[in-house]
């Protein structure tokens, strides 16, 4: 990109803005205006890359209309805009911005005492819409309305001023205005909505909840302890939610370990009606009921969880229902107990929506619960905003904007979540697992490259290193179940994956969190997703999904919850970072392509891979597993003749709640393997020397048992 025609301004020094005519934007970080630029770029602009000293953004439609809907006008963006930049502002940014504005927030659709408006503060906007046939046909009148032509209503305004960002200040509610409004039948909401979408009208509602004149919906008693006090950006999220006092729908990211579940029920707390929260399994089910019941005065007879093993029963017309994804958008038969709470939820109104793992809706299979149940507000969490499907982009109208995202190295710095050392260990293979891995198809060299002995030596020493010198706690990652079994296995520690019971999921994760015996706990994919386990502070990578940057930050995710200083946890420790992040990648193969691919997106917020080659020293070769040759071909052909169980394809990989994975599948088989004979042969012998698989016919017809007299005749 080539910026050499902007024009500096004498003091551009003092500015910390590049802004380019492509709306690339660059925020010089050592700026002492970087905290103030840094705020108003995340309200109008996407994060690219955020390494330490400079930060890339880009402008875009989404981005823009995430800023009006949190209080932002055109001109205030422009203005703002224009002062931090280095350069004048080119025109092309201020079309761009013009046009991505003008329109949104001007029309409001409001839900009030079970009523929908369509609102603004124009009324000439409100007569222009109303000219439109479908939209005018959906209106209804009332006594207030007929006089005036519309309802006129005092509102608090929330834009927000040039002085108020510069100053660092947040989206508050400011002096009163009057707001017009008209009522709409509710039937034909979704109809008036297609009519505003720029495609028609170019007036894009913003749906927004009035809780607290909602008098049709009962009250919830839930308030926040005094002890869940919220961290400044915890409630610089908040505050982005509930700026003009209604409940904005949106998306807030936040980095693991950085306390989500605290926004979540903050939100709940504040809105003070009935709840429904998805979650993406049984364990995070089970902790998300935990999290309410730890930060707020909810009773214990006001939340329950719905679960293929939990069916608690609502026991007063509100309070908050726990439950996954799978079990509301499952379509297929249910138990008698299940379909009554299912239709409790899809026939009830619920203030919040609250949406765990955000990034998982747009999935077909996960989508369908926007239309199934009915919600004032819908409030998505996640750490991760990216998909490799391209679909994220779907979040901005089936839940709505981005209202806000963390820098995840500022909430290093301030020490809220943890200081990780990120590691990429190169693993040689050995002469004979290479000479197989380029003469094998794609299945089986996956398992090669993930067996490779060297990767297996180098997990060991990691283990060994961490938990006696360190006394860490260690989590150590698979996708291949084949391998993750092997290893598990051979060095003696738990694992955890899909057909694991509940149960004993919940054993093993308690043992690892309290036990001083269980230090080390192998997972499969089934961990990367909502499970807490605080204690643990090392990562350990052996196999992963392909290229997926989300599942590469949600690993790293489940050691960022913040451990204190390093001297509390190692006696005489001095080094700098408390948590590791080892990902174990075997070199010249595909997997180094892969790895590259899966860091980009921490590589985007800060972090950077340090490439180790020598693990395991060489000194600590005879100690380790697979040192000897005649072990390594032993492995060898353990894995060459494990067939697709190696390759960990035909593996059924779901939770034990995930109902929508049980449905009946077709696969190769045969009548040996169902009946526990696999791998074994049947053979009959002629005793008269007929030759094998041939039946033997009794010397002396007289001597046959009379069920036999007629066969052979």
């Amino acid at each position: 990109m080539d910026f050499s025609k902007l024009e500096l301004k004498p003091d551009h020094e003092k500015r910390p803005l590049w802004v380019g005519p492509d709306g690339h934007i660059f925020l010089e970080t050592f700026s002492p205006l970087y905290k103030q630029a840094y705020d108003f770029l995340i309200a109008i602009a996407e994060p690219v890359c955020r390494p330490e000293h400079m930060h890339e953004y880009n402008l875009t439609p989404h981005s823009l209309y995430a800023a009006v809907s949190v209080g932002l006008e055109t001109q205030t963006v422009i203005t703002v805009l224009e002062r931090l930049s280095k350069a004048r502002l080119p025109q092309e940014i201020v079309n761009f911005i013009k046009e991505s504005t003008l329109n949104y927030g001007k029309v409001k659709l409001v839900l009030q005492k079970n009523r929908y408006f369509v609102e603004s503060s124009y009324p000439e906007i409100l007569e222009r819409v109303l000219k439109d046939d479908v939209i005018s046909r959906a209106r209804i009148f009332s006594e207030a309305s007929a006089e005036h032509g519309f309802t006129v209503n005092k509102s608090l305004s929330n834009a927000t001023t040039e002085q108020d960002l510069l100053a660092g200040d947040e989206v508050a509610a400011g002096e009163e205005k009057d707001v017009m409004s008209f009522e709409i039948d509710p039937a034909q909401v979704e109809h008036v909505k297609q009519r505003c979408l720029p495609s028609a009208l170019n007036y894009p509602m913003l749906e927004e909840y009035d809780f607290r004149n909602d008098s049709v919906n009962p009250d919830l008693s839930i308030e926040l302890k005094p002890q869940a006090q919220p961290r400044p950006y915890q409630e610089k999220s908040l505050s982005k939610m509930f700026g003009n006092g209604r409940a904005r729908s949106g998306i807030i990211v936040l980095p693991c370990g950085a306390g989500k579940s605290l926004v979540g029920v903050s939100a709940a707390c504040r809105i003070r009606k009935s709840c429904l929260c998805l979650a993406t399994n049984a364990v995070s089910v089970d902790q998300w009921a935990f999290q309410f019941k730890l930060w707020s005065t909810i009773r214990d007879d006001q939340i329950s969880r719905f679960t293929s093993d939990s069916k608690d029963k609502f026991k007063s017309n509100v309070g908050v229902v726990v439950t996954t994804y799978n079990m509301v958008a499952f379509k297929g038969k249910r138990s008698e107990e299940s379909e009554k709470v299912i239709e409790l939820i899809k026939s009830r109104e619920w203030g919040l929506l609250l949406m765990d793992e955000v990034h998982v809706v747009p999935a077909h299979m996960f989508r369908k619960v926007i239309s199934i149940t009915k919600s004032h507000c819908k409030l998505g969490l996640t750490a991760t905003l990216v998909r490799e499907d391209e679909r994220i982009t779907d979040l901005n109208f089936l839940i709505g904007p981005k209202l806000y995202e963390a820098n995840w190295l500022d909430l290093v710095k301030g020490g809220y979540i943890a200081n990780v050392q990120c590691a990429e260990v190169w693993c040689p293979m050995t002469k004979e697992f290479y000479a197989e891995y380029l003469k094998k198809e794609n299945r089986k060299q996956q398992a090669l490259y993930v067996m490779n002995p060297n990767k297996f030596r180098a997990c060991e020493f990691l283990i060994r290193f961490h938990e006696q010198q360190r006394g860490d706690k260690i989590i150590v990652f698979s996708d291949n179940l084949f391998a993750l079994r092997e290893y598990a296995t051979k060095l003696k520690r738990p694992f955890i994956y899909g057909p694991t019971s509940h149960h004993e999921r919940t054993k093993i994760l308690y043992a690892f969190k309290h036990s001083p015996d269980v230090n080390t706990v192998f997972l499969s994919k089934v961990g990367d997703n909502s499970i807490d386990i605080p204690e643990a502070n090392v990562i350990i990578q052996i196999s992963s999904h392909a290229g997926s940057r989300r599942q590469e930050a949600q690993r790293l995710g489940r050691i960022l919850r913040a451990k204190g200083k390093p001297k509390d946890r190692v006696k005489g420790g001095t080094e700098e970072f408390n948590a590791f992040f080892y990902s174990l990648v075997s070199t010249d193969t595909q997997e180094m392509y892969y790895s590259s691919k899966r860091q980009q997106f921490l590589i985007d917020q800060g972090y950077s891979f340090k490439v180790l080659t020598s693990l395991p020293p060489a000194d600590s070769g005879a100690d380790l597993s697979f040192h000897r040759l005649e072990d390594q071909l032993d492995l060898l052909s353990k894995v060459l003749n494990a067939g697709e169980d190696a390759a960990g394809v035909e593996q059924l990989e779901h939770d034990a709640d995930d109902i929508t994975n049980l449905r009946a599948r077709r696969i190769a088989g045969s009548m040996s393997a169902l009946s526990g004979g696999k791998g074994r042969s049947y053979m009959e012998f002629s005793i008269g020397g007929r030759g094998r698989g041939q039946q033997a016919k009794p010397r002396d017809p007289n001597k046959r048992h009379n069920l036999f007299k007629n066969r052979y005749r």
